[in-house]
């Protein structure tokens, strides 16, 4: 019997060993970052996936040392242009916490990426590192294409597709393809000048933008600020006609010419497109 209780004292004795041993190692594991003499955590307040030129990027900057104090934190940026520093500033604190606004500047590349990096300095010597990617509209220029679309009547070529950038036959083509039809009928032949769509695109004439030097954020910018209809009526030559879903700009069209002719066949629109996609 005493040989029993003590292998029994012995098996339980280690099991709570090997509990003790465990449920140390889940400790050391759970620590992270926070064993770090000092911590940097960084949330961007008004997140969303794309911002233009001349917009504020909010930063909400916290720090805090687990030994010493925060002596200093900087704030860098890496660009096509290359490493930029935006703030060096002493603390000299135990902890921090304050708001960091960055304007974002015109790039020359459709899209930029900014890489941001925060960094927290200890007064032990050590530092902590965080860095975060956000993606600018740059300023460069959209790509124009030209094209003509016939009347409906034509039975060929009488709608536009904004993905593939190409004019289209009505007839033939699957309606989730046709954004962009004119809405004359067979039937009577009357070339209406009026534009439709299949797939919900919304029109929003705007004569007086500057179409020559559209880009990514003047477009998307004109067309959330305009008023918007799913349809286009009374087409005529140097309309210009932004065009979207909701309120994603898709790109912006200029009607060069309007051609009326005595042969309907002929009856047709010339234009030049600038995708936004």
């Amino acid at each position: 019997m005493e040989v029993i209780s003590l292998q029994l004292f012995y098996f339980t004795n280690m099991r709570k060993l090997i509990y003790i041993l465990i449920f140390g190692l889940i400790l050391s594991s759970c620590g992270g970052d926070d064993e770090s003499d000092v911590i940097i955590n960084v949330k961007t307040l008004n997140y969303k996936e794309y911002y233009n030129a001349g917009e504020k990027i909010i930063f909400n900057i916290e720090s805090f040392a687990n030994e010493g104090f925060v002596s200093s934190i900087n704030i860098s940026t890496l660009t096509s242009n290359g490493f930029t520093q935006l703030l060096d500033t002493t603390i000299n604190a135990d902890r921090t916490n304050f708001i960091f606004e960055y304007q974002v500047p015109q790039f020359n590349n459709d899209i930029e990426n900014v890489k941001f990096y925060f960094r927290a300095y200890c007064s032990t010597g050590n530092d902590s590192e965080l860095a975060m990617t956000h993606h600018i509209w740059g300023t460069t220029p959209l790509q124009a294409s030209e094209h003509s679309m016939f009347a409906f009547y034509k039975n060929e070529k009488n709608a536009f597709n904004i993905a593939y950038n190409e004019i289209i036959d009505f007839e033939t083509a699957d309606s989730t393809y046709i954004d962009i039809y004119d809405f004359s009928t067979d039937s009577t032949q009357i070339f209406k000048k009026e534009w439709h769509s299949m797939t919900g695109i919304q029109f929003a004439r705007f004569n007086d933008f500057d179409f020559e030097n559209a880009n990514h954020i003047s477009v998307k910018n004109a067309y959330i600020s305009a008023n918007k209809s799913t349809k286009l009526t009374n087409i005529s030559n140097d309309d210009i006609v932004l065009i979207g879903l909701e309120n994603e700009a898709l790109g912006v069209i200029k009607v060069v010419n309007v051609f009326d002719e005595s042969d309907n066949m002929q009856d047709r629109y010339y234009f030049v497109f600038k995708p936004v996609i």
